[in-house]
């Protein structure tokens, strides 16, 4: 029935972890770590073939081959039985759910010691496809039932507060049948399901970068992010897809409808098994390591889960800048279970500077939930990487924030492979946004062409103007591989504090050159003309002109009523920077980081150079009756700025001094000028430019 090529609505790669203000995690506990060791090469092997029909098993005590699972074959309820009479070996008490004259599910529970009437739920569908022929479907969906199979097995002797359902559901190919009648009886039974973890497909990594897809919708999550936690902590050579997609395309999608949480984990969907639903889905084309590791982290996802064994982190990382003093870090932990706090297994920051070793550091405040910790300062150049490290009053369990560490009392003493960091330069950052909603403007390459404007105000900006700005960032959630032809960046000061429509004037060029999104996280865009901040509302524009498209590369963004205006189109003549005039208003802006010279601009705009002589076009233009003019100077010497009518008579002398190198500006004011066309002249040595202003009364 299904195809599982996805749809999706959004795709969030996390190849590296992506960090938000808030993140919640699944804790290493020691004992789950030897759990999760009972799942090997041969236990998992060895059903798959069985389930397969690669090796005979036994079924009622007699030898038998499950050749195929398709819903109707004689051989599909074997399947079932097969099932149920391993369950029964481990000691469970299954249980049959007869749906209908062909689909049986196959059910057993675990009871929780604390919360026995609440249910996290492991499942897969066992039947298979094509409808003729053999159909062995050792991927599709063998591979699910050997985790669910495995997970009962290494379960059994292992307390969970809450209770687990081991479920293989029949017919998922025909229509998600087998799921659907469980979910309707839990529904109108008033069964408490916490959340189902679904596998669908864990078998099949052709090219061994193990990657794998874990699918959810909105309300689930929290849970598909505590899933992905456990896999880089006790699988860390997986790499997980995030993916948003509501199509209904295996069982866990059943458990949307009833408005259960649920999530699937399947194989890497842009590396698709090339066997599905063939004759030749065969255990030989099983990548063991890659599927073991998967049911691995099944395992200790669905104990963690079912023990609370996690902590939520909310810290926002220490950034970039001109930082030569003690820096505080702040983390608020939150657990279900209490942190150990006041002993040597008490929260921890760990902090090294550029290659060297870590460095513990005690807290030096805390206040219920919240740790402030002190990294010394460091000297100009200097990179600091951290990470910080908490467990549980019992000694259970460690979270690391970022995750994947490990070591107990004290906790964390393991680092994780990814740290938060910061470097010590001779630039500040000021950046405006942390929300992680993601936005595919201004990086709009679904379409030909696309211009972008977004408003950012002085209080949010916080620099202490004037300021020359070098660089602006957007953290990227996931890239297109579509170059951006004549990319252009333009800035402009203004007094604005809402956007009704696109701004036409007033514009300085920044930067305009192809430019394609380098990766995820934040990347920065260097101006080639640095541009002069007077401390009053920045605008931006950033528009391209391309003759083809591919999907968007989508940025982080913060709600932002009001800020941002938006137009795409596939013009067939012109170009996004000058033809697209319409537009309308976005709802959410997105998040920015500009940079800007730590020095005094005691003299002109910063210590930093420019490399030319350049006069920058007047803004705003036209203007009435004041307008600013930015000028740079790369050496020191004589230089004159004076602005002529237009029968060549000088009507204002703006500078004739020496002048230092650096980025200067002044204003125009031409109050008692009549209307008309002007012409602003710099000259310095042997460069002369003019620019032609516009004076509107």
């Amino acid at each position: 029935m299904k195809a599982k090529k996805f749809f999706p609505l959004l795709a969030v790669f996390c190849f590296l972890s992506m960090f938000s203000h808030g993140f919640a995690q699944i804790g290493f506990s020691p004992r789950i770590d030897s759990l999760i060791n009972l799942v090997t090469a041969q236990t998992v092997s060895l059903l798959d073939r069985q389930l397969s029909g690669d090796t005979a098993c036994v079924i009622g005590g007699s030898p038998y081959t499950i050749t195929t699972r398709y819903y109707n074959s004689t051989s599909n309820p074997k399947a079932a039985q097969f099932i149920y009479e391993m369950l029964q070996s481990y000691g469970y008490t299954p249980r049959y759910q007869n749906n209908s004259t062909t689909s049986i599910n196959v059910l057993a529970v675990k009871t929780g010691t604390k919360y026995p009437n609440q249910y996290y739920v492991i499942c897969s569908h066992y039947d298979d496809m094509p409808s003729s022929g053999l159909a062995p479907g050792a991927d599709d969906n063998a591979s699910g039932t050997v985790a669910v199979l495995e997970a009962a097995r290494v379960l059994k002797n292992f307390n969970t507060d809450y209770s687990i359902i081991f479920a293989a559901f029949d017919e998922e190919e025909r229509g998600l049948y087998g799921s659907k009648a469980f979910v309707d009886t839990s529904y109108f039974h008033g069964d408490s399901i916490v959340c189902c973890l679904n596998f669908d497909m864990i078998a099949y990594d052709g090219n061994n970068d193990g990657k794998n897809t874990v699918v959810y919708n909105a309300p689930s999550e929290g849970f598909a992010n505590d899933y992905i936690s456990a896999m880089r902590t006790y699988a860390p050579t997986l790499v997980p897809i995030k993916l948003l997609d509501l199509t209904a395309n295996s069982d866990h999608a059943s458990f949307w409808t009833r408005n259960y949480k649920a999530f699937m984990n399947i194989e890497d969907e842009n590396e698709f098994n090339p066997y599905y639903h063939t004759s030749n889905d065969k255990f030989q084309y099983v990548n063991i390591n890659y599927f073991r590791n998967i049911i691995r982290t099944a395992v200790s996802a669905v104990t963690s889960m079912s023990n609370n064994l996690r902590m939520d982190f909310y810290h926002t990382p220490l950034s970039n800048g001109y930082y030569l003093t003690p820096r505080t870090a702040t983390v608020v932990i939150k657990s279900a279970n209490k942190v150990a706090t006041g002993t040597t297994a008490s929260p921890k920051l760990y902090y090294k500077v550029n290659s060297g070793t870590f460095n513990q550091v005690s807290y030096s405040y805390y206040n219920l939930d919240t740790f402030k910790f002190t990294i010394p300062g460091q000297s100009l150049g200097s990179v600091v990487s951290y990470y910080f490290g908490a467990q549980d009053s019992a000694g259970t369990y460690v979270c690391t924030y970022p995750a994947g560490g490990r070591g107990l009392n004290p906790p964390g003493s393991t680092a994780p492979t990814t740290l938060f960091s910061y470097s010590i330069e001779n630039i500040n950052y000021a950046c405006v946004g942390t929300g992680t909603t993601t936005v595919g403007h201004p990086f709009y390459s679904y379409y030909d062409d696309a211009r972008t404007n977004m408003l950012y105000t002085a209080s949010e900006l916080n620099i202490p103007a004037p300021k020359v700005l070098t660089r602006i960032g957007f953290n990227f959630s996931s890239v297109s591989s579509q170059a951006l032809n004549e990319f252009t960046v333009k800035l402009q000061n203004t007094t604005s504090t809402t956007l009704t429509g696109f701004t036409s004037s007033g514009w300085m060029t920044v930067y305009s050159q192809t430019y394609t999104p380098p990766g995820t996280g934040w990347q920065y865009i260097q101006f080639t003309t640095p541009f002069y901040y007077d401390g009053t509302n920045l605008l931006v524009e950033i528009c391209f002109n391309n003759a083809s498209w591919t999907s968007n590369s989508m940025v982080y963004a913060t709600s932002a009523p009001n800020m941002t205006w938006l137009q795409y189109q596939d013009l067939p003549v012109g170009s996004g920077c000058t033809d697209l005039l319409a537009g309308s208003v976005q709802s959410s802006r997105p998040n920015v980081c500009f940079t800007y010279d730590a020095g005094t601009n005691e003299g002109n705009l910063g210590s930093l150079l420019p490399k030319k002589f350049e006069l920058s076009q007047n803004y705003p233009n036209p203007f009435n009756p004041v307008t600013k003019i930015n000028f740079a100077v790369p050496k020191t010497g004589m230089v004159s700025v004076k602005v002529y009518d237009l029968l060549g008579k000088e009507v204002a002398t703006l500078v004739k001094d020496v002048k230092q190198a650096g980025y200067y500006s002044v204003d125009f004011n031409g109050a008692d000028l009549s209307s008309g066309v002007y012409y602003c002249r710099m000259e310095s040595g042997d460069f002369i430019d003019v620019k032609k202003m516009v004076l509107v009364k």
